[in-house]
């Protein structure tokens, strides 16, 4: 039986696989990603064919929690902890966004540069809409931060709020507006106590 974030990281690596292949010819490849604990396997998809053909694999440093494409579809930024669900390493210390260069012919993936080291578990990233900034959600304390992205695609300093954020309770989603101009961060709702 599949679990439910086996699927859910089938459908969101078909979802950036999909925006990759979408202004490709029919006669190139399609790229999927899909993963399990700290490894990401590249996959190619022979539409025709109905095929999945399983390429290489990347390993990062614990389970994957999410990854989103740069703007430019030339990298993958993917968070990752060893104290994620059904994945938790002792010490739980290990937090991490890395970058992942996209070979544009093949759909490969390589390690960009060094990862950097993110203060708790991570569980969603996403850029912003010109792909200049790396927005990542923490769910326990519920928390924001944003990391500048360097102008060779790696992740960089972290911007500083003028101010704290209120994260809710539980953080689990952040994306931009498509005007760049806010950040929309979802988080759990809970029953409410008598």
């Amino acid at each position: 039986m599949v679990s439910r974030r086996t699927f859910l990281s089938l459908v969101a690596g078909s979802m950036a696989a999909s925006r990759l292949a979408s202004a490709q010819q029919p006669a190139q490849k399609v790229a999927l990603y899909a993963n399990v604990g700290p490894e990401l396997t590249h996959y190619d998809v022979d539409v025709a064919g109905a095929e999945l053909i399983k390429r290489e694999t990347v390993t990062l440093t614990g389970g994957i929690q999410y990854a989103w494409p740069h703007k430019s579809r030339r990298y993958l930024y993917v968070a990752s902890s060893n104290a994620a669900p059904g994945y938790v390493r002792e010490p739980q210390t290990d937090h991490f966004l890395t970058a992942l260069a996209i070979d544009p012919k093949t759909g490969a993936l390589t390690k960009h540069g060094d990862p950097i080291r993110l203060p708790q578990r991570p569980i969603h990233l996403s850029t912003d809409i010109p792909s200049e900034n790396i927005l990542v959600a923490f769910p326990n304390p519920s928390a924001v931060r944003v990391y500048r992205i360097n102008k060779d695609g790696t992740p960089g300093e972290e911007v500083k709020q003028p101010g704290p954020i209120e994260a809710g309770i539980y953080a689990h989603q952040i994306r931009t507006t498509p005007d760049n101009k806010l950040a929309i961060l979802v988080t759990r709702g809970n029953e409410g106590t008598p």
